[in-house]
């Protein structure tokens, strides 16, 4: 198995794994882009055209648009007002003083304070089509900011601006004041802004040697960016991973499908146990994991939806879908630790659930991971009426995944 050098960096924008000794850098000097037009126009720079818009006060940011797949001479390219510094001394190469905000160097994204050391772990979502992960995603960061935080003493902090407003405008407003369920997923060719991640960090103030958590969330159809950027795969996606939260929709489940009553059912799917036994083959592939060898990354399975999972059973069929009235799902965590306890007596149970519904081979998929758990959690707490959201929403344990995972990683654990 291969060992990730601990003085790198990976991207959680990008997952390029990046040499911090070889970063670029981005300079808060205004003038120093207007400087640099004017080296550019009297024909200083080297390749300057390509760095060259049309206004005086902005740079092309040639690197990002590749990154997210836009035409850096195009209309919608982007560009910045704060010169970009292509070379890792420190020093701006315009007004000569040293500069701090540093960039990865592949996509221009920003590199956060106390990266080094390979100290900052990056959990991702992923989740076939149809699972829910845009209403996981968009109330797990507004409960993550609202309540998490404050029961853990806990900072959540998004990585950047664009992250911030697209939080915003694609999320949050749609959801929580205009009360609509989400769009179905976008895709990566439809619209720019979802081919690149949302970036979220976690950190513990309180406690010494508390490493930062990120959370990359990608909200594209299907399961994974292996489209998105051409300088990594799927695998290689996965595998930089320091923990997975795979989405499964039990309502997707032929067994469940069948015998489930309730409105809005989508069409079962036959690929449960074939998808999560991809996400692994590609994992071991990447990392060059011996098949008789545990994948070191931890993965959270979360069935989603749990709500409808929780309801009373209207016949003798149903009810062998359905948890039972004593299910561990029902019983609340203990606030403010990781209630171990709690989330092995739910493991457990839906262990049992899954390899009943889904199949024994699924089971054993899982079981190659090292350290892994079942969840069940439910966005919304209920499900809609057409597209209105009457009934609001009431998220259930949807942190639950993140705080296990949390747990993996000794002293960033929130307890």
């Amino acid at each position: 198995m291969q060992k990730k050098n601990e003085n790198a960096y990976i991207c959680p924008f990008c997952f390029n794994t990046v040499d911090l000794g070889n970063i670029h850098y981005q300079c808060t000097n205004r003038s120093c882009t207007r400087l640099f037009v004017k080296a550019i126009d009297a024909g200083k720079v080297e390749n300057g055209k390509t760095y060259r818009s049309e206004s005086e006060d902005e740079e092309i940011d040639v690197e990002n648009n590749t990154f997210l797949g836009i035409d850096p001479d195009g209309k919608d390219s982007v560009r910045t007002k704060q010169h970009i510094v292509r070379n890792s001394t420190g020093v701006c190469d315009i007004c000569h003083r040293p500069v701090h905000k540093r960039l990865c160097p592949v996509c221009h994204s920003p590199i956060p304070q106390k990266a080094e050391g390979g100290k900052n772990i990056i959990f991702i979502v992923i989740g076939a089509r149809g699972a829910g992960k845009s209403h996981y995603i968009s109330v797990l960061i507004n409960h993550l900011k609202n309540s998490f935080a404050p029961e853990f003493n806990a900072i959540v902090t998004p990585a950047s601006d664009r992250t911030t407003s697209k939080y915003r405008e694609y999320y949050y407003k749609r959801l929580y004041e205009d009360g609509r369920k989400l769009p179905p997923t976008r895709t990566y060719e439809n619209i720019k802004d979802f081919r690149e991640p949302m970036i979220y960090y976690i950190r513990f103030p309180d406690k010494e040697e508390s490493n930062s958590a990120t959370l990359a969330f990608f909200d594209t159809a299907g399961d994974g960016p292996d489209d998105r950027f051409p300088s990594i795969g799927f695998n290689s996606f996965l595998s930089s991973a320091s923990g997975i939260i795979y989405l499964v929709d039990p309502l997707q489940i032929p067994y469940v499908n069948e015998r489930i009553k309730a409105e809005n059912i989508p069409k079962p799917s036959y690929d449960v146990s074939a998808s999560m036994s991809a996400v692994s083959e590609m994992i071991r592939s990447s990392m060059e994991i011996h098949p008789n060898e545990k994948i070191p990354i931890p993965l959270a399975v979360v069935l989603t939806k749990c709500d409808i999972l929780l309801k009373a059973p209207e016949n003798e069929e149903e009810e062998k879908v359905l948890l039972d009235i004593s299910s561990s799902v029902r019983m609340p965590r203990e606030r403010g630790k990781i209630d171990h306890d709690n989330f092995r007596q739910i493991d457990a149970e839906l262990k049992e659930y899954l390899r009943r519904s889904v199949s024994g081979d699924f089971i054993d998929t899982v079981d190659g991971f090292e350290k892994h758990c079942f969840f069940a959690v439910s966005a919304l707490g209920c499900n809609p009426e057409g597209s209105i959201l009457n009934r609001g929403i009431s998220p259930l344990r949807v942190e639950d995944p993140l705080i296990w995972m949390l747990g993996c990683y000794g002293s960033e654990a929130p307890y």
